[in-house]
């Protein structure tokens, strides 16, 4: 029983890191495959990043929210997935090419995210839950919700299944 009550705890503590980091997941519809133009405005592209942001995130929340509250069984699955998806968000919004501050530290924690995923995923594939909660803890520490916010992306700083 004791063991249960571990894996449950645990597994709000996987679902609320992702929920307060704010992130969404991966995977757009999307279709702007922004080549870096060499002529463009800056405000062009900012409104193109935004946008670009926007609609990944939309599909992202959209994947996330599917995936539902993992058992103790889907941790691993829930993990990987989630890895993936925000894996591919990073790379939409990194190839959306935001040039203001705010959009680079998005950017940024959304890169900063991605590895920390991953090593989430390998200590639930070695069943070291003492890991998977130290490592939501640092997936907090991003904020990505507050650097979406900062950069004006309301859909990328919700949270997915929130209230909309």
């Amino acid at each position: 029983m004791k063991s249960r009550s571990f894996v449950s705890l645990l597994l709000l503590a996987v679902v609320g890191a992702l929920v307060v980091a704010g992130c969404g997941g991966g995977g757009g519809s999307s279709s702007s495959s922004s080549p870096s133009s060499a002529s463009g405005g800056g405000e062009a592209s900012s409104g193109d990043f935004a946008s670009t942001a926007e609609a990944a995130c939309a599909t992202a929340n959209k994947e996330i929210e599917a995936l539902g509250t993992p058992g103790q069984a889907q941790v691993l699955k829930y993990l990987e997935t989630t890895e993936a998806v925000i894996e591919e968000l990073h790379e939409q919004v990194q190839a959306a090419g935001g040039e203001g501050s705010a959009e680079a530290a998005y950017t940024e924690g959304l890169n900063t995210a991605v590895p920390v995923l991953n090593k989430m995923a390998n200590a639930a594939r070695n069943e070291n839950f003492d890991a998977v909660r130290e490592l939501s803890d640092e997936l907090i520490q991003i904020h990505l919700g507050e650097l979406a916010e900062a950069a004006e992306l309301k859909t990328c700083a919700e949270v997915p299944g929130g209230p909309a």
